[in-house]
Order: structure tokens, then sequence, then C-alpha cells
């Protein structure tokens, strides 16, 4: 009988657990927390990528790997990095 009494006592604070974290849900899902987002003006702004094919040579593709490894990213990344740093730099 000890052994059900204790069951029923995790099942009891597992369901006071459970309700307890359900109010919270709830409550947060009642805000509307867009003017918090953009007060803070730390938003960001996801753009729809598209794949692109480019042909490399090996060496500027070793080349990126190194400098990809001291920014610690892949080569890919520090590539699509420095082109838009270039891009968008005055010329």
């Amino acid at each position: 009988m000890q052994r059900r009494r204790k069951k029923k006592a995790t099942a009891q604070l597992m369901k006071n657990a459970r309700g307890t974290r359900d109010a919270t849900l709830r409550e947060f899902e009642k805000r509307d927390l867009a003017g918090d987002i953009k007060a803070a003006g730390t938003a960001v702004v996801v753009r729809p990528q598209r794949p692109t094919s480019i042909l490399l040579s090996d060496e500027l593709k070793a080349q990126l790997r190194r400098r990809g490894a001291k920014l610690g990213v892949g080569y890919q990344t520090a590539a699509k990095m420095i082109l838009a740093k270039y891009v968008n730099a005055k010329l």
C-alpha cells in the first residue's frame, strides 16, 4: 500500500506542476509582445535566401577555409560574409 501512496503523491505533484506550467503558458499567449520586441530593437529580419552556384579554384577555396577557421565559420559562410562586406562598401 505504501507504494500506491507514493505513486499517488508523485502523480499529484506532476499534476500540480503541469497545471502551473499551463497557467504560465496561457498567460504568455494572452500577451502581445510585438511592441516590446519593436521597442527593444533586437528583432532580426530573416530574408529568404536562394542557393547560388559559383566555381572556385582550389587555392581560393583553401584560403576561404583558412579565413573561415579564423572566424569560426565554414568556408561558404566566410565567402558570404566577405562578399556582403565588399558589396556594401562604398567604392
